[in-house]
């Protein structure tokens, strides 16, 4: 069974989606002010994936890019 977090960065909703193989989907809306916070967190831990419009964060970068984008998560 994936396990799916959702964040709200930016006002935005942001999928966290663990993968079979371990690694991790990054997914958003397009909207460039969450790009600008999730983008750079994902970048060179990664790749982008065009066909489904998110980042593909390697395993063994999971765990940090998980509490990067939970530190930047909106908190209500």
């Amino acid at each position: 069974m994936l396990e799916t977090l959702v964040l709200h960065i930016a006002g935005e909703r942001v999928t966290l989606r663990w993968l079979p193989s371990g690694d991790l989907a990054v997914y958003h809306q397009p909207a460039e002010h969450v790009r600008a916070l999730v983008e750079p967190i994902c970048r060179n831990r990664g790749h982008w994936n065009s066909e489904y419009n998110n980042w593909i964060v390697f395993r063994h970068f999971r765990a940090a890019v998980v509490s990067e984008l939970e530190a930047e998560a909106d908190h209500v």
